[in-house]
């Protein structure tokens, strides 16, 4: 959220916030919000970790296991100015990571356009695209490039991102790596890791109860509560409120087969 608030995003709410709503009500609605909350915290991560969360979240798969990974820089909303002349204007993606993975190491960058409520476009994500080649001279471009896109509705599969790449290609001429995940599959990249750092394990259950705050919910295990709340230190009476997770049926259900 301190990003959020840093780059200006926490000055105008949606237009049904009224006076006297709660705080948690105008955060709730904030796209940026979710985006700063979600992502500062992953970059305290270890790099394996953002490496394995990355892998598991989005379609089609992209990362191949490695080890060896640091996250070597995050922006939150960077304004890229370099290619306003064939756009016609600056253009501001909401995260890019850049990491350095493998041994040799590779340098990659990931632009990452994040949706809460709105649909992802693939003219956005050509503009990204083409920014991003301007905003850098040859000797500083990265060994790759992916466009990551999160939520949206409908959420994005395989066909999809693939049909978007190809629009991309035929309208702009541009050749673009691209995938795609939900906020749902985030959330159970978040179930599915083994970790052993107790740093790891408390940042991931920040990142699960951020998304618990914006409705993405699933059940967990309570023997993985139990040693989570054993790492934070959590009183016994507090564990009974987490138990059982069912995403609100507003946001419709989990897909089964992705």
């Amino acid at each position: 959220m301190l990003n959020a608030i840093t780059h200006g995003k926490g000055r105008h709410f949606q237009s049904d916030i009224s006076a006297g709503d709660s705080l948690r009500k105008a955060f709730l609605r904030s796209e940026d919000m979710l985006t700063a909350t979600i992502f500062e915290r992953l970059a305290y991560l270890s790099g394996p970790v953002v490496w394995q969360i990355l892998g598991l979240t989005f379609r089609p798969r992209f990362l191949p296991s490695l080890k060896i990974v640091q996250l070597e820089e995050i922006e939150f909303w960077p304004t890229w100015s370099e290619a306003r002349g064939r756009l016609g204007k600056s253009v501001i993606p909401d995260v890019v990571l850049r990491l350095s993975a493998g041994d040799p190491p590779r340098s990659l960058v990931l632009i990452v356009e994040c949706k809460l409520d709105g649909s992802q476009d693939p003219n956005q994500w050509a503009e990204e695209w083409i920014a991003h080649a301007d905003e850098y001279p040859s000797s500083q471009r990265p060994d790759e490039v992916w466009l990551l896109a999160l939520g949206g509705r409908p959420p994005l599969f395989e066909g999809a991102v693939a049909r978007f790449v190809a629009e991309i290609h035929r309208n702009r001429g541009v050749e673009i790596q691209a995938a795609a995940g939900d906020w749902t599959d985030l959330l159970r990249a978040l179930d599915n890791l083994d970790l052993s750092a107790i740093t790891d394990r408390r940042i991931v259950l920040d990142i699960r109860q951020a998304l618990d705050l914006f409705g993405y919910r699933t059940f967990s295990p309570m023997s993985e509560l139990g040693r989570l709340a054993a790492d934070y230190a959590i009183a016994d009476a507090s564990i009974g409120s987490l138990r059982w997770h069912e995403r609100p049926k507003a946001l419709g259900s989990l897909p089964i087969d992705r």
